[in-house]
């Protein structure tokens, strides 16, 4: 069946958290190849990483995440003992600052952040008022970041209720849809849902820890270990529970990870994109935010690898 040439390319940016730095590789790699969405939307990251774009400042953003260290990661972080883990003023004044008071309205294309009523559950998509206040709702991940008091209902992270807004694109008016989901491959290593991932050898007691165990070569801070191992809080590479009691901050993770993945098969089978961009990113975890190269280089080829069928839906030659 031969498809009319698009007129209206929406570009679909989903939740991920660090995984998120991904969308600026998928940007470049678009550009690269002539591929300039009309419309943009994202969820959780991928609404902080659109509203950039949307606001023609990527390049901006790109060195930004460039400069990031575990240290600087810390820093950034303000601790709460309510609502949420982190408050999120620190990082949020960081893009308010970049953004200046700027509405929707005003960006340089058309934009959507998705986020979800507390109370209800309740898909919400932002696509007026401030930007900064409608990306701070988006990344508002439950128990981490805390809730955003927005129009009279406070609201959360869009991933409870919609990870890769591909219905937000198609909302938009877009003609053709391409998505660039980050969790696909994000549970390697365990059996989920009835399907096993490559099995992932055990630790060796003995052995120095894995270089991923480590975060620019420092071990992380002994708030974010393992209760039975202050040295590492990937629990995904570590033994049997019984063995290990992961962290607070692992298991919330974790959680996450397995909530996303579940929410964005059943959200994209339903309503599937146009093209599905699926970066590997399974060895990355929701906080290394200081390892952006790695991410941007994946985002980037996993557009390249796709290119052949993105170009055969566009029409391009």
């Amino acid at each position: 069946m031969l498809h009319r040439r698009p007129s209206r390319i929406g570009l679909v940016l989903g939740g991920g958290a660090a995984r998120g730095w991904a969308h600026i590789g998928a940007i470049r790699a678009l550009h690269d190849a002539g591929i300039r969405p009309d419309v943009v939307c994202g969820t959780s990251i991928g609404a902080l990483v659109a509203a950039v774009y949307a606001n023609g400042d990527l390049d901006w953003l790109e060195e930004w995440v460039s400069r990031l260290t575990w240290q600087t990661v810390v820093r950034l972080l303000d601790l709460r003992i309510s609502g949420g883990l982190l408050g999120g003023r620190k990082v949020i004044q960081v893009f308010a600052n970049q953004f200046n008071g700027c509405e929707i309205g005003a960006l340089k294309m058309p934009f959507a952040a998705v986020a979800t009523e507390l109370d209800t559950g309740r898909e919400t998509w932002l696509q007026d008022g401030s930007v900064v206040d409608a990306v701070r709702a988006s990344i508002a991940i439950p128990g981490i970041f805390t809730p955003v008091w927005h129009n009279g209902v406070w609201l959360v992270d869009g991933g409870l209720s919609n990870p890769v807004p591909v219905s937000v694109a198609r909302g938009m008016r877009a003609d053709c849809v391409i998505a660039v989901d980050l969790n696909n491959d994000i549970l390697n290593g365990r059996d989920f849902g009835g399907i096993t991932a490559a099995a992932t050898p055990p630790l060796d007691p003995d052995a120095p820890p894995p270089g991923s165990l480590r975060k620019n070569g420092k071990p992380w801070p002994r708030w974010l270990a393992p209760a039975d191992d202050r040295e590492s809080s990937d629990v995904r590479i570590a033994p049997a529970p019984s063995a290990r009691v992961p962290s607070m901050l692992s298991s919330v993770a974790q959680s996450i990870d397995i909530m996303q993945v579940r929410i964005t098969r059943s959200r994209l089978a339903g309503e599937p994109a146009d093209i599905l961009i699926q970066p590997r990113l399974g060895g990355m975890g929701i906080f290394d935010f200081h390892r952006a190269a790695p991410a941007i280089e994946e985002g980037r080829a996993a557009v390249e690898y796709m290119l052949p069928a993105i170009r055969a839906r566009l029409g391009i030659d």
